[in-house]
Formats: structure tokens, sequence, C-alpha cells
């Protein structure tokens, strides 16, 4: 078993098709619904910890704006995360969990970063992160876990699973050319 913190982050190559990374892209490129991502227990617009756009993809309201394809690309997501996660929870079999949290977009254009943050949210306790990475076209936006102890790039396509919790504060580095999208969920 391990007893190292970072190998509790992995990366999934191939989590996605291409294909479909492009088409959830396509989707949502230039929708109406981006909003400001927020941050905290007040979900508030914080722009110097958090320079980034969101749709709520799993909504209802988003789902209705093109029923089929939404459709199809949220339940395409929840059977991805879930082959993920059977992959995480072979490694960490201790990893026990009941239900996922819905899908976000999240858009970070030239300039945007998430400083440090962790993924705990006593409202909604999360026990494991995943995220997908939708591109690798752009500069910057490395995650960077543990203040810096290891730093990652995920390949198109790729899941990034790890614990939601206090002991992995991690970062999205600035965006220094492109766009970086990305789709995260959790589960409890």
């Amino acid at each position: 078993m391990s007893t190292d913190l970072l190998d509790y982050v992995v990366v999934i190559e191939d989590a996605l098709k291409a294909e479909f990374c492009d088409q959830v892209v396509g989707e949502y490129l230039h929708s109406s619904e981006w909003e400001l991502a927020q941050v905290g227990f007040t979900a508030t617009v914080v722009s110097t910890q958090r320079n980034a756009q969101v749709i709520q993809l799993s909504h209802k309201e988003s789902i209705q704006k093109n029923k089929v394809t939404r459709s199809a690309i949220d339940q395409t997501l929840f059977k991805s995360s879930l082959a993920a996660v059977r992959q995480y929870q072979k490694v960490f079999p201790h990893c026990r969990l009941t239900e996922g949290a819905g899908f976000q977009l999240l858009r970070y254009q030239t300039g945007g970063f998430y400083r440090t943050h962790t993924d705990s949210f006593q409202r909604a306790p999360r026990m494991l992160a995943c995220s997908f990475a939708l591109n690798d076209d752009f500069e910057g936006g490395r995650w960077s876990f543990l203040g810096g102890a290891k730093e990652l790039s995920a390949p198109k396509g790729s899941a990034v699973l790890f614990p939601s919790n206090f002991m992995f504060p991690h970062e999205i580095q600035t965006i220094t050319a492109g766009t970086r999208y990305s789709i995260i969920t959790w589960m409890t």
C-alpha cells in the first residue's frame, strides 16, 4: 500500500476519445451560458484566486438547450468517470464512493488560473475529484500539487483523479497562450 501522498494523484490516459473532447468544446464554445467561476464556501467570484469561466453541464436548464446532444454528452461523461473511478479503485480499494456531483465545463483563457486551493466542500462533502482534459493545445496551465511537489500536464482525453480533501492542495498554473478546456466532477 502506498504511503506517499503524491501516489494518490493518478492520470488515466485515453479516458475520453479525442473526437468526443472536440464535440464537447464545439457544443459549448460560443454558448451564452459561460459564467465567471466562483470560489469558497460563499460561492463568490474572486478574480485574484480564480480566473476562469464555467458552465454547469449537468443542470437541467443547460441540457434542455440542446437536449439530445447534451444528454448524450452527460451520459458519456458519467460512463467515462465511472470507468476512471474503477481504475482508481483497483489501486486504492478503500476509496468507496456512492454518487457523483454532476459535471462542470471549465474554460481558462490566456491569463487564466486557479491559485492553490483544496476541493474540500463542507456543504456537499467530496471524496474524490475527477478532471478530464479536453484539449492540450495551449501553453502553461499545468497542474501543481502540494506546493509544486508534483506538476503535470494532462494529455487531451486523459483523466486526473485525486482525493478532495485538505491534504491535496493544488492549482492550475497561469495559461500563457491559448485556451484550456476541462471538465471537473466530484464523487462522495
